[in-house]
């Protein structure tokens, strides 16, 4: 069998069991997470808890919180007046899994600490036997369900007998973790294991001590002191110690502290093939059993599994002599008969060719046959064995810089984890603690304690460095007294010295730190600058500035030579620094104005930089003070159009130039020549006529009135210039202008009566003369009112005679009927009566040198004229005849007619 060593010092316990932290204020070391303690038959352990602490407090109390089962303990105290930085003590508490918490009184105040989670009070168990209940990798065996089984993980088996473990971190069961001390995985326990958690309702924690291919014999012998030889060749010895090793170093060192319910032993399947007798098979076990009492001086509680099965047969004197010994042993109690589980253990599924090992199903199978052995007579009558408290320990102060840490109470040996098997040790900084036995190996540990670590100092920067200067020295403690009589953390010191930081813990023990040495230099004289050029340009000129010797130049534009070349603004110094490295004061300052140039202008054209040459653009620059084109101008605009490039630069308020501007490209097309127009006749004719004017030439003609063919037909009166238009868009000049006279026409007459024997011709535009028409025949006046002696249908229209002989006509107007009035006498006098005296006289016929007279009805004349001819209708005011009755008479020597006449009535 290969060796296969795990650490087995005490060193490694500690690195395993504490954080990687330099000082907690509270912390507790001791239990660890996962931990299981056996609870007693009344369902009650009592924890044990320690730590350490690093501000002083009277008191130290801890809180258990269930996390799954259980019940509260609420804040209990476990220590009164604590020194000297370390702390133990005991609560009591039922079945369950807890969370712990931990604070500390100070003053009137409590101070919180670090805690530890997942700590179990219920089921502790140790498994023993041979390979089936060793367990083996890859097997199908499930790891546990439940967060609250658990083991301890050591990684790798161990062959050597008797060995002193480390304290390895407790985890939970899963498939593939070793089991410590020699479990190959979780085997059939995790299910067994979930099956208690859920049954009993408390967490459960295995030991597997088994060793596979071991026979009763070999576990009798080695527990009797003897080196034991494998029975299947009779040549292998086992390492001292082995089997029956393990098992011991699991009761020794972790049942003590931990308690347990009982161990699980499983085993027979070797004594099957030794052909075990029934009395040697029970005298070999119960001396086992006897030795495990004997070696950890507590009466253990066994379960005895009756299981004979080699892989082709059972053996009736192996499972007898299993019987005899939990029928005649003392608290041994019966486990499951295993024999008939998973038969054939063969085919398929099975991982070796021996038949003899339960896979998968089969594993299932035997956890629930263990479930089924611990019935309720197991719990009720079986003896749980209570875990054992820690050691505890006394803490003074030692020579600067060390503690003495003193095991309180007598022990058969006591080893510290920094070497050292002496009851007080004196120890720098780091975290101990001490492993103690009694005289029979039983094992207790103290909880590790945190000495403190030597003040460090760290410096924010350079311990050496100029005058003026300053570093921050830092202590890794907050409560820190410093050589200088400083006190806090940090101190920033300015002058020359070794500093030196001290730490007084709980204890009021001292700590110090090595020493820092601080070292002051001097600073150089302050150099001179002067200026080599002008002090105000215009940008992209310099000047140069130079400064007096020294060793290292900083100007504080960062440049590092005697003279700086400057082409910017601002004010200029620096500073020199020595060959210590110590910057001096700054220089005098000198300040440089640098004017800014214009921005570089930019030339916007008003309109298109190529046009023809009856145009032209108007260039604008950007806004500045001043402006110079290359073509001479000085405006802001300039308006041309010649082709060229054109450029501008701008001049601001400081007079600086600025770059040239874009360059715009102006280019200028020639005009066409205007074209010829013709007229195809008379440009003169009256409205309603029309000439057809034409544009000489081939290219496009564009005509004033907004035409654009090469000819059009006039019909308005105008002066008609037309211009054509090249490929480049070019228009000509205007032609020669051609004028057009088209004469008004009269308007279309209004023919109506307005009088008895009178019509009128009336219009808009009156015509020079009329014709006159009565039923289509002519009528010899040409005037726009006629007398109509006769009656009948009347037209008219009018002309209009221009000069050049050119007359211009209306259209005839609409007809009017016209009825002749024959019963009054010739004489028409209207309105009669005439309220305002007013009257209209019109006779038939045009009679010539007319008397007319108004008189009374009695003959009296009051008015008398006379008319030289009654053409046309006459109009006379009376007004100065008084109102009345009348009769007007009118008399020449043809014609003789009297009316009545009434007037202002």
């Amino acid at each position: 069998m290969k060796n296969i060593r795990i650490c087995t010092t005490l060193f490694c316990f500690f690195l395993f069991l504490l954080p990687a932290r330099v000082l907690a204020q509270l912390q507790i070391t001791f239990p660890k997470s996962r931990m299981v303690f056996q609870r007693n038959g009344g369902n009650e352990a009592s924890l044990w808890i320690g730590g350490f602490y690093s501000l002083p407090f009277s008191r130290i109390q801890v809180r258990v919180e269930p996390m799954d089962g259980g019940t509260l303990v609420d804040w209990t105290t476990i220590q009164e007046n604590p020194k000297g930085g370390a702390f133990a003590g005991s609560v009591t508490v039922k079945g369950g899994w807890y969370r712990i918490k931990v604070r500390g009184l100070q003053g009137e105040q409590y101070i919180e600490g670090g805690g530890v989670e997942r700590i179990g009070v219920g089921e502790v168990f140790v498994i023993a036997g041979q390979s089936n209940a060793q367990g083996f990798t890859n097997y199908g065996g499930p790891g546990a369900s439940s967060d609250r089984v658990s083991c301890v993980n050591f990684g790798l088996g161990n062959l050597d007998s008797p060995f002193d473990p480390n304290f390895p971190d407790f985890s939970h069961l899963d498939a593939g973790n070793r089991v410590f001390p020699r479990g190959y995985s979780s085997w059939c326990w995790g299910r067994l294991g979930d099956m208690l958690v859920a049954r009993l309702g408390v967490p459960v924690l295995f030991f597997n001590a088994a060793f596979e291919g071991s026979s009763s014999k070999n576990w009798r012998e080695s527990a009797e002191g003897i080196q034991t030889t494998e029975e299947y060749t009779n040549t292998d010895k086992y390492a001292i110690g082995q089997p029956y090793g393990n098992l011991r170093t699991a009761l020794n060192y972790y049942v003590h502290a931990l308690g347990v319910r009982a161990i699980l032993w499983h085993q027979g399947e070797a004594d099957n093939i030794f052909n075990r007798s029934v009395d040697d098979y029970a005298y070999n076990l119960s001396r086992i059993i006897n030795k495990s009492r004997e070696h950890s001086g507590k009466d253990i509680s066994w379960m005895v599994c009756r299981v004979s099965y080699d892989g082709s047969s059972t053996d009736p004197n192996v499972i007898a002599g299993q019987d005899k010994v939990i029928q005649t042993t003392g608290n041994v109690f019966a486990g499951p008969n295993t024999d008939g589980i998973q038969i054939p253990r063969s085919g398929a599924g099975q991982r070796d060719n021996l038949g003899v090992h339960f896979f998968d199903n089969g594993l299932i199978q035997l956890a629930d046959a263990w479930n089924a052995s611990m019935n309720d007579n197991f719990f009720q009558n079986s003896r749980p064995l209570s875990p054992t408290g820690g050691a505890t320990i006394t803490v003074t102060c030692g020579p600067t810089n060390t503690l003495s840490l003193k095991v309180d109470g007598n022990f058969s040996s006591i080893n510290w984890n920094a070497g050292g098997n002496t009851q007080t040790v004196t120890v720098g900084s780091g975290q101990y603690m001490a492993t103690v036995k009694d005289d029979r190996g039983n094992t207790l540990f103290t909880a590790p304690f945190q000495v403190p670590n030597r003040p460090t100092i760290t410096p924010n920067g350079p311990t050496t460095f100029c005058e003026g200067g300053n570093v921050t020295l830092s202590s890794s403690y907050d409560n820190t007294f410093w050589s200088n009589n400083g006190t806090g953390k940090n101190i920033t010191v300015s002058t020359a010295g070794n500093y030196r930081a001290v730490y007084r813990d709980v204890g009021n023990c001292e700590f110090n730190s090595d020493e820092v040495a601080v070292k002051v230099n001097p600073l150089p004289a302050p150099a001179t600058v002067r200026n080599l050029g002008e002090a105000r340009f215009c940008d992209r000129l310099s000047t140069r500035l130079e400064a007096t010797d020294a060793l290292i130049y900083n100007w504080n534009t960062g440049e590092k030579t005697k003279q700086i070349e400057v082409r910017k603004g601002g004010t200029y110094s620096l500073t020199i620094t020595d060959q210590n490295g110590c910057t001096s004061r700054e220089s005098n300052q000198v300040a440089i104005i640098v004017d800014p140039l214009p921005n570089r202008p930019t030339i916007s054209a008003g309109g298109p930089t190529t046009f023809c040459a009856d145009q032209n653009v108007t260039l604008t620059s950007t806004a500045e003070t001043g402006y110079t084109w290359e073509s001479g101008q000085t405006s802001r605009s300039i308006t041309i159009n010649q082709a060229g490039n054109y450029v501008v630069r701008t001049r601001n308020i400081y007079n600086c130039l600025s770059d040239p501007s874009n360059t715009i490209t102006i280019n200028v097309n020639p005009l066409p020549a205007p074209p010829t127009l013709t007229a195809s006749g008379s440009t003169t004719f009256c409205d309603g006529g029309q000439v057809t004017l034409t544009a000489s030439g081939s290219l496009k003609a564009f005509w004033n009135v907004g035409d654009s063919t090469q000819s059009i037909v006039a019909t308005r009166s105008n002066v008609y210039t037309a211009r054509v238009r090249d490929g480049n868009g070019c228009y000509s000049p205007a032609s020669a202008g051609l004028t057009v006279d088209v004469k008004p026409v009269p308007s279309v007459p209004i023919v109506q009566q307005i009088g008895t024997y009178t019509l009128e011709a009336t219009g808009t535009r009156q015509g020079d003369y009329y014709q006159w028409q009565r039923d289509n025949a002519v009528v010899e006046l040409r005037t726009p009112i006629i007398k109509a002696n006769q009656s009948g249908t009347y037209r008219a229209k009018a002309f209009l005679a221009y000069d050049n002989g050119l007359v211009c006509s209306s259209d005839f107007s609409a007809a009017i009927a016209y009825t002749l009035i024959t019963d009054n006498d010739g004489l028409s006098i209207y309105p009669n009566p005439s309220p305002d005296k007013v009257v209209m006289i019109e006779t038939l016929e045009d009679i010539t040198n007319v008397t007319l007279t108004l008189s009374t009805l009695s003959g009296q004349v009051l008015w008398r004229t006379t008319v030289s001819s009654f053409a046309e209708r006459q109009r006379w005011t009376l007004s100065t005849v008084p109102p009345g009755h009348y009769v007007l008479t009118v008399r020449s020597a043809t014609f003789k007619a009297s009316k009545r006449l009434i007037l202002g009535l």
